[in-house]
């Protein structure tokens, strides 16, 4: 939103190294005005001239298992913001689209 790179900066006094964007490209064009380089900058939400994607498309062949393993040893945390049942999708669907979720919703089958 509004703001953001003077809010990071009030956070970071000494300075940002690397960024992800998760939503938009709102976090790349913040990141930039930061002073993070580029090949720093990643984003899983669109496509940016400059910026590597991280997606399935372009993972390691063994990321899958690597991150499985850091998850099993407790070294990876994914905090779960909320549960729900796939008869309520539509309660999970407006929780994630508020933008406002600290963690993962996820859905059970």
């Amino acid at each position: 939103g509004d703001g953001l790179v003077d809010r990071v900066r009030a956070l970071a006094p000494d300075g940002v190294t690397a960024a992800m964007d998760l939503h938009a490209t709102d976090t790349v064009e913040a990141a930039r005005e930061l002073g993070v380089p580029d090949e720093r900058i990643t984003t899983i939400a669109g496509l940016v001239d400059g910026i590597t994607p991280a997606n399935g498309a372009n993972a390691p062949q063994n990321a899958i298992e690597e991150i499985a393993g850091l998850v099993a040893a407790g070294r990876l945390r994914v905090p779960i913001a909320a549960t729900f049942p796939v008869e309520k999708i539509r309660e999970a669907v407006e929780l994630q689209a508020g933008r406002h979720v600290h963690g993962k919703v996820v859905i059970d089958l």
